[in-house]
């Protein structure tokens, strides 16, 4: 096996820090799932489009079939009068039926599933070059290298990784796969915090430069939330609902793992090491960062993430109050909460849905009504 230095010679190519985009894919994929089954007493039954477009999140309780349809769009189960589609080419339909390793899938697990007898700079171009003989390579490895921050790492076996760095690897392993849609089937389940804290960023990093449509398999509502951008919602083997991210967090039945709503908001700069941020017309500032990487990293949009309960309403704005972001939205609907003593209050702030939890008394009391006109007073936002 020739080694990455050498590779790199022959291919004349150059580091890239930070990575930029480096790989192009169709603007919008679609999935086309027809698959109906039965096991015992659970059944399957799937018969939708999904659009694909950076990450999309299969979300759903344990044993609701988030992963049985994932074995099928892979290939890696096979289902009598299935059919499966990406796009104009069928992976299964009557008689035909595409084998896993033709359908340019990259797959990452739970569980890593590293060689353990190979290197990491090994187990990366493992099967690398059978698929550089009979397809476009779109990324090399030294691409893969930068953009996941393996150089260090080449030369280890992964007995001396941590777990979010054979994470890294089984992730760059797929992306050299050449793949046009990468599965990941709860890549984070088996990390502890730390961990999962390291891989989130090269997860985000990964559709933002590749254009890889991505699924994500995942029963962890903050993982979702972190990263996803399409939510399809998964109950009893069935898709009950799906569509952008932050419309879909509005879905009543995910309110028993945790209210919450997704803003997009755009950066105006940072004073005082607060952050000044809007959305639509209005503003507010948050705690800037403590950025531990590039001092010249400075996004301009961040994804904001607010728990319901963390978000109070009143009737007027708050003068006498410690809560600086006091934003004016409107009431669009109320939901049941997990409490019985608790509502949901469905708001829209410039376009865009955000949600209150507030007793029922205090919804009775202040007299909320659809249509009214409240401010928001958003006491914690977590930054992405």
């Amino acid at each position: 096996m020739i080694s990455l230095l050498q590779h790199t010679a022959q291919h004349c190519w150059k580091y890239i820090s930070p990575p930029r985009q480096i790989a192009a894919a169709p603007e919008c994929q679609t999935l086309t799932v027809q698959l109906s089954l039965a096991r015992g007493e659970f059944s399957l039954q799937i018969h939708n489009n999904l659009p694909l477009k950076g990450i999309t999140a299969l979300f759903g309780r344990s044993g609701c079939g988030k992963t049985t349809l994932l074995r099928a769009i892979t290939g890696l189960d096979r289902h009598a009068n299935a059919q499966i589609c990406l796009n104009d080419t069928p992976w299964q339909q009557g008689k035909e039926f595409v084998p896993v390793h033709q359908r340019r899938i990259g797959m990452v697990f739970q569980d890593s599933s590293l060689l353990p007898h190979l290197s990491v700079e090994q187990n990366l171009l493992y099967g690398f070059k059978r698929r550089a003989k009979n397809s476009v390579v779109q990324l090399e490895p030294e691409q893969v290298i930068s953009l996941l921050e393996l150089s260090t790492l080449l030369a280890l076996p992964p007995a001396q990784l941590s777990g979010g760095q054979r994470q890294r690897v089984a992730l760059g392993r797929a992306l050299l796969s050449q793949p046009q849609l990468l599965l990941l089937d709860e890549p984070l389940a088996s990390l502890d915090q730390q961990s999962r804290n390291e891989i989130l960023p090269f997860l985000q990093r990964i559709a933002s430069h590749t254009c890889i449509p991505m699924l994500l398999v995942s029963h962890q509502l903050d993982d979702v939330v972190k990263l996803a951008d399409q939510l399809v919602l998964m109950q009893n083997g069935r898709i009950i609902s799906q569509g952008p991210l932050p419309q879909q967090l509005m879905q009543p039945q995910l309110a028993a793992s945790g209210a919450m709503s997704l803003l997009h908001a755009r950066s105006h700069g940072c004073n005082q090491h607060l952050l000044k941020l809007s959305v639509g017309q209005q503003q507010l500032q948050l705690p800037a960062p403590m950025h531990t990487g590039n001092a010249n990293y400075s996004p301009t949009a961040y994804r904001l993430r607010i728990q319901a309960r963390d978000v109070a309403l009143s009737l007027a704005p708050l003068n006498d109050s410690s809560v600086s972001n006091q934003l004016k939205v409107s009431i669009i609907g109320f939901n049941t909460a997990p409490h019985p003593a608790e509502t949901l209050v469905q708001l829209t702030l410039e376009g865009q849905p955000l949600q209150a939890l507030l007793t029922t008394q205090s919804v009775e009391r202040l007299g909320l009504q659809i249509g009214q006109q409240v401010y928001a007073q958003i006491k914690a936002v977590a930054l992405d």
